[in-house]
């Protein structure tokens, strides 16, 4: 009895050994590529702070190659780079993937929402109603992670304020693909669609009068530099940027760790929306105080302009719809889903 509890014994020490002796198992390595610069808030208070949520809910088991600036793929290529394998996540961004996720360019059309807050909850909500919206991800091989909603957008000049469509007619403004483009043409103004990297050298050189952008990307843009107004109660559309999975990775994830990234896109997103919300607010003061003329639209031209900006909502659906898309009905969920 005495000679099996020692083999017993004996037996357990050498399992334990042997346990111990073997390495652990090593991170799953996923390569996430995004188009902004690692000092742009989409990065420090979105990206960045979702992977290290993701690596520590799963103990470890992610972990993640992180490729910001472009170095992957840049502003129009970000859906490719995950279709193309040479990422498995990215920060998809809507604007410039019209021809793929047209139905996706709804969320940003504008006057859709008063803040980031609003903007984000209705988009999550559409989204895991797993409608139009999620199924036009999934017809395209990536599922969404974390949604980085931008503020409103606004006018920007080099020069005197374009707080009314008198002083944005035939300006040449430049902005985002797909419905940004479509309400810069319903404005009266020449649209130039253009990346946010590009918009610094525009406006010094002259190239473009001013650009239609949120101003929460003015500062890592440098923007403040070369320009002389903004407007900053508008809501000229959004932008939206999306991290997203290629579906073939996502499916091979244990649940768990599906959980890990599904809890923590949630818990991220609503942190950055309140974030952005209240830098924004942040931003005027900041600018102001910069040299920058911050101005309201006018009482009197908001009337005029809230109908060319019904007319853009409604051009942008009128097209999609066109290639035989159901944009209106996704137009309509996106609504209820905004309350409105």
């Amino acid at each position: 009895m005495i000679a099996h509890r020692r083999l017993v014994s004996t037996a357990a020490l050498a399992a334990s050994v042997l346990l111990a002796a073997m390495p652990a198992r090593a991170a799953e390595k996923l390569i996430v590529t995004t188009n902004v610069p690692p000092v742009h808030w989409a990065s420090t208070q979105g990206g960045e702070p979702f992977m290290k949520c993701v690596k520590e809910a799963t103990k470890g088991d992610i972990d993640f190659n992180y490729f910001p600036s472009g170095q992957i793929a840049g502003f129009t290529k970000s859906l490719d780079a995950v279709n193309d394998g040479l990422a498995q996540i990215s920060y998809i961004v809507v604007s410039a993937q019209t021809d793929k996720l047209p139905l996706n360019g709804i969320p940003i059309l504008p006057e859709l929402g008063r803040n980031v807050v609003e903007m984000t909850r209705a988009y999550r909500k559409a989204i895991d109603a797993n409608g139009l919206l999620m199924q036009e991800y999934a017809k395209n091989r990536i599922r969404p992670l974390m949604i980085n909603m931008f503020p409103p957008y606004q006018m920007m000049s080099r020069a005197d304020a374009m707080d009314t469509l008198d002083k944005i007619r035939g300006k040449k403004i430049s902005s985002g693909g797909g419905s940004l483009i479509v309400t810069l043409k319903a404005l009266g103004a020449n649209a130039i669609e253009m990346a946010p990297s590009d918009i610094y050298l525009a406006l010094q050189q002259g190239t473009v009068d001013g650009t239609m952008l949120a101003l929460a990307s003015v500062k890592p843009y440098k923007l403040q530099e070369v320009l002389k107004s903004v407007t900053s109660d508008a809501h000229f559309g959004s932008a939206a940027g999306v991290w997203s999975i290629d579906t073939a990775v996502w499916s091979r994830l244990s649940a768990g760790n599906q959980k890990a990234f599904t809890d923590c896109g949630n818990k991220v997103e609503s942190e950055l929306a309140v974030w952005v919300d209240k830098w924004t607010e942040e931003l005027k003061a900041e600018l102001t105080a910069a040299g920058v003329k911050v101005t309201s639209v006018p009482a009197a031209a908001r009337p005029a302009m809230a109908e060319k900006l019904k007319l853009a909502r409604d051009d942008y659906i009128s097209r999609i719809a066109s290639r035989g898309l159901p944009a209106q009905k996704a137009y309509e969920d996106y609504l209820k889903a905004l309350g409105q």
